[in-house]
């Protein structure tokens, strides 16, 4: 870690310049950790929040996250339908959306592409983690979410200079052929990795978010510190692959395109075999253009 970095300053400027995520996240994630839990207790924090409500059905009926089944018309059905987490989820997302909004696209670069990007991710690490027989796909999802939250920080921080800092990032990536991290450190600029961990730290997410933010760039698992769990691991590896994918059939534009292809070890560590990789990232690319369409609606009600 560069030391040159003020951290505590940049986390000082981000607190005043990105948004909080809403109260109602919270409260839910509180509730998930508490098997003792009922469905009443959801919908009585949902239903706190009419207009929030109303965004959760009208995205929990599209087909990226209701697939086959019935519309659901009220907050119970669709708890009963969907679970809690996925519900929880469906809230994450549309907080999350707001936060890669932009007062005016950059001509190098926009938030728009980053936020494809990290949708992108979510719902290939969903996709990988089924493949896979994983009973936690949607906390795959969530850390997909925001694995990389830490540039829109940087993003936004840099934003009344035109976000010159981070294009500049970005292009040396580009020019290179190497992908926006390696630029961060070439260029001694604030890691996007770090920023993001703090930020998941203040947001009060849990320790498996927090882990795959501050270490979905390092594929070595002994060089991964304070990752509590071997399942936390196993999410950290599926989120680099997904990325990984994601990137490779460009949906979105995370500030690079020469993304890091996952090592044979890394893939073991999945029991992914080579023979598996084209299967997976066909899969990934059905779901991908469910994405694209779920993209879009939000993009018509964001102003809602």
């Amino acid at each position: 870690m560069d030391t040159s970095i003020d951290y505590d300053f940049i986390i000082n400027q981000i607190q005043r310049n990105l948004p909080t995520l809403p109260t109602i996240v919270n409260e839910l994630t509180n509730i998930l950790q508490n098997p003792d839990s009922s469905t009443f207790a959801v919908e009585e924090v949902m239903t706190s929040d009419q207009s929030m409500t109303m965004k959760i059905l009208r995205v929990a009926n599209t087909s990226f996250y209701r697939g086959g089944r019935d519309r659901e018309t009220d907050a119970s059905e669709a708890i009963g339908t969907l679970g809690f987490e996925k519900i929880r989820n469906v809230i994450l997302t549309t907080s999350v959306f707001k936060m890669f909004s932009e007062d005016k696209a950059e001509e190098k670069f926009s938030l728009e592409g980053l936020w494809k990007h990290s949708l992108g991710v979510a719902a290939a690490s969903r996709t990988l983690a089924k493949y896979l027989g994983k009973p936690w796909h949607e906390r795959a999802y969530t850390c997909g979410l925001v694995h990389d939250i830490g540039k829109v920080a940087r993003y936004k921080l840099d934003e009344e200079d035109n976000a010159k800092h981070f294009i500049k990032d970005s292009q040396l990536a580009l020019d290179k052929k190497i992908n926006f991290f390696k630029a961060e450190l070439i260029n001694r600029s604030p890691r996007h990795d770090y920023l993001g961990y703090l930020i998941c730290k203040n947001w009060g997410l849990s320790s498996h978010v927090e882990s795959v933010v501050r270490w979905h760039h390092e594929p070595n698992p002994e060089l991964r510190k304070k990752v509590l769990s071997e399942e936390a691991g196993e999410v950290i590896d599926l989120v680099i692959i997904a990325n990984w994918a994601v990137n490779h059939l460009k949906f979105g534009f995370g500030g690079h395109d020469q993304p890091d292809a996952p090592s044979e070890a890394l893939m073991a560590r999945l029991n992914i075999y080579p023979t598996q990789v084209d299967d997976i990232l066909s899969q990934i690319k059905n779901e991908l253009e469910l994405t694209e369409d779920f993209c879009g609606m939000l993009d018509t009600s964001a102003g809602e």
